[in-house]
Parts: C-alpha cells; structure tokens; sequence
C-alpha cells in the first residue's frame, strides 16, 4: 500500500538514479550532499510512497529488486526525457531572443529597395522593420541609440558623421558629385566641366539644410574658396521645383546626378568635383547584420552602377573620374523619363 501525504516526483527518481549509480546509499550521500541518515529517511518515504523496497541492501552496497528494476528502468526514461526537454526549449528560447526585427533605416532618396532585397536574401526568415528618415540627424541618433540595426545614410566632406566605436561604416559610394543644372542656351553649357568661380555673377537655387548635414554648409565654403559669395534668389531643393526655374533662367543650380533634365537643360560637372558626398552604410556590430553586411554593401553598388550607367551626363563624369563602371543597366531596363516634363511649344 502507499504511503498517504509523499507524491514521488522528479527530485526524487533522480534521488534514485544517483543511489543506484553510486552503489551505495554512503555514496551517494555524499554527492547529493545530504546526511546518510537523511537520505535513508527519504528512500523509505519513497518506497513508501510506490508501494514496496526498491533496493535491498548488502554488505557491500545495494541491489535492485524486481520492482526496484521497474522503477528505475522508468525513471531514466522520464528523467532523460524532461532534461531533454529543458536542453531543447532552452536552445529554442536562445534563438528565438535573437529574432526581433532586423531594423533598417534610410534616407528617403537612397536605395531602401535593393538593401532590402538583399536582407531578404542574406538573412532568409527575418524579420525586416524599416523606417525612412526625415533627417540624417535622426538616422545618426538612431544608430547611436542602437534603435537601428542598419542605417543607409549620407556623409558631406566637413561635416562627418560621428558614431560609437560600436557602429561599423561602408562607403557605398565614396564620391557622388553634384552637377550643375543651367539652361541649354548658357554660355557655360558649351563646356565639358564648368569652373566655379566662373559662376560668381550668377544667381543661384539652393536647398536648405534642416538637419545640419552640411549640404548648404559644404556649398558655401567652396563658393567662398572659389572667390564669391553665392547670390541665393531661391531656396528650393526638389528637382520638380527646380528644374524649371533653372530651364527660365532664374538661376542655377547643383542637382542629384541621377537626375535626367529636360531637353533645355544640362548637366555639367563642377571643375574638380568641389561639391559631393559619400553614401555610407552604417551597422551595429554587434547584430545579427554584422556578418552579412558586406553582401549588402555589395548589392547595393551593384545596383547603384546599374542606375547610373542609364545617366548620360553621371556616366561620362564616372568613367572620366572613377573609371570602369562595375554594372550596366540590363538591355531590357526601360530608359529613365526626365524629371520634369518638356516645356510646351507655343
């Protein structure tokens, strides 16, 4: 009959696994750190509790009777299955605390698509959360803060970006240069590459900075480099906005190179590439990212060179200064459409 008040769990089939491994109750004690005469209390309650002896004891340890034999066979089945289960769900909740969102910040105008596409592909089974960013300010704040695990950003000479040694920085694009936009029917526009400083009488279109970047900041130093201070009539950034103005003569301006002008409007570079900036991605080492960010970085100038070997003025200006492009748009790529529409003919 069993003894009322004991239910045998697994503290104590492990108590009997030990006894029968160790050969003796003595022994046993001793690595359960528990008195002798404790632990030959408990073995009773729990011979108790199952209904009969489980060891026999000998003048030189134990033995397992039938029922002993029973139990014990049972007991290493279950105790081996549980501790199987605590080693399986404690491996499952190690990878599971590492599938958060793979977080993922951009500027608004650089390649969210193809770092996305190649995350999907590098890491299959993330989870991608991404945010685009209305400053870089917010972006560099966020990789401080490492509330982004990869950020594609943008850096102007002079005004670097600063982040903790944490934070890892691939140049996407080293240089990416800002061409001037003016009238078809300029002067200048007859020119390979227009001097600055030729440009000191000309009223300009200049975008502010609302993030401190150093867009504006980088243009006015040079112009002041260059001899002039620049003569801003309009503040405008948006190359919808811009490019028509320009296209009347209201002034010039410097643009995206992967802009596509009107017909009565052309891209020229500035003698020696003053004005540009870098693209840069940015990753927390320490993320599940850090191990696959150069197959992002390499996706993503694969699929820049691909865009610019569609612009015909960037793509003279890279194959003069750069050299070889690394990819060529496919023959099937339709050709970009200019930014704004052509002007009307009276």
């Amino acid at each position: 009959m069993t003894a009322p008040g004991l239910r045998v769990d697994l503290r104590h089939l492990r108590v009997l696994l030990e006894i029968e491994r160790s050969g003796s109750i003595r022994r046993a004690a001793a690595v359960l750190r528990i008195a002798q005469p404790a632990l030959t209390a408990q073995v009773r309650r729990i011979e108790q509790a199952l209904g009969g002896p489980v060891f026999t004891r000998t003048g030189r340890g134990i033995q397992l009777t039938e029922l002993g034999r029973y139990v014990l066979g049972a007991s290493r089945e279950i105790v081996d299955a549980f501790d199987g289960l605590l080693t399986e769900t404690a491996a499952l909740a190690d990878r599971t605390a590492d599938i958060r969102p793979v977080r993922v910040a951009a500027m608004p105008e650089l390649d969210v698509h193809t770092m996305l596409t190649a995350l999907t592909a590098l890491l299959p089974g993330a989870v991608i959360a991404t945010r685009q960013l209305a400053t870089l300010t917010a972006g560099i704040d966020m990789l401080a803060g490492d509330d982004a695990d990869l950020a594609l950003l943008y850096d102007f000479p002079g005004t670097p970006i600063v982040l903790p040694e944490r934070v890892g920085r691939i140049d996407v694009v080293p240089v990416e240069p800002a061409l001037l936009a003016l009238p078809r029917r300029h002067p200048l526009a007859a020119l390979d590459e227009v001097p600055l400083a030729a440009l000191a009488d000309e009223p300009w279109i200049v975008g502010d900075d609302p993030d401190a970047s150093g867009r504006r900041l980088l243009f006015h130093r040079v112009c002041q480099r260059a001899g002039f201070t620049p003569r801003v009539r309009h503040r405008l950034m948006n190359c919808e906005v811009v490019l028509p103005l320009v296209r009347r003569g209201d002034g010039l301006a410097m643009v995206h190179p992967m802009c596509i002008p009107p017909a009565d409007v052309v891209l020229r570079p500035l003698t020696g590439s003053p004005i540009f900036r870098s693209i840069v991605l940015c990753w927390q080492r320490n993320s599940v990212v850090d191990e696959i960010v150069a197959g992002v970085a390499a996706q993503l100038v694969t699929a820049y060179h691909a865009r610019l070997s569609l612009r015909p003025a960037y793509r003279r200006w890279w194959l003069t200064n750069q050299g070889p492009l690394l990819a060529e748009a496919e023959a099937h790529t339709p050709r970009p459409k200019p930014c704004v529409e052509p002007e009307p003919v009276p």
